[in-house]
């Protein structure tokens, strides 16, 4: 007498791949490769140049890394201090000739790790699909840009 109405059928939903941040990837392989000292060179500039189009702070060409830190690290970006400061002291020997330490490999992975997980960070490179472009049946469907592709060696 009082039966409730058959639910709607089933929608079947693609799953999305998971896509990570082209600098994450770059760091990664390089690291594969055992070239630390590489991905060191590599990460820390970008993850500066990215730090300043993530939360629109100006990097004056010729700031030091304390300078970036005091003058213009922000309150929003201030838990992303201490990685970015620890990433910087094992990039800095590198710079300037030396070799990175034997267990560096898995501490730049996660601090690179750890710089890019804020939103402002990893949101750089997603792009939201248009309303006309295929979806996973959800609606839109944030997807990685390819704006900066890593250099090749």
């Amino acid at each position: 007498m009082f039966r409730r109405p058959d639910p709607p059928p089933a929608i079947v939903v693609d799953r999305i791949r998971p896509v990570e941040v082209p600098t994450l990837t770059e760091v990664k392989r390089r690291l594969g490769r055992n070239d630390v000292a590489g991905a060191l060179l590599y990460a820390y500039p970008k993850i500066v140049e990215d730090l300043g189009r993530a939360y629109g702070v100006d990097f004056p060409e010729g700031f030091s890394h304390e300078e970036i830190l005091a003058k213009r690290f922000n309150a929003e970006m201030a838990p992303m201090a201490e990685f970015f400061d620890r990433l910087y002291r094992l990039y800095a020997p590198v710079r300037f000739g030396r070799h990175p330490t034997p267990h560096a490999a898995d501490i730049v992975l996660e601090l690179v790790q750890s710089l890019y997980s804020p939103e402002p960070m990893w949101r750089l490179y997603v792009t939201n699909l248009g309303p006309s472009a295929p979806t996973n049946g959800g609606g839109n469907v944030p997807t990685f840009n390819d704006e900066t592709s890593p250099p090749e060696e």
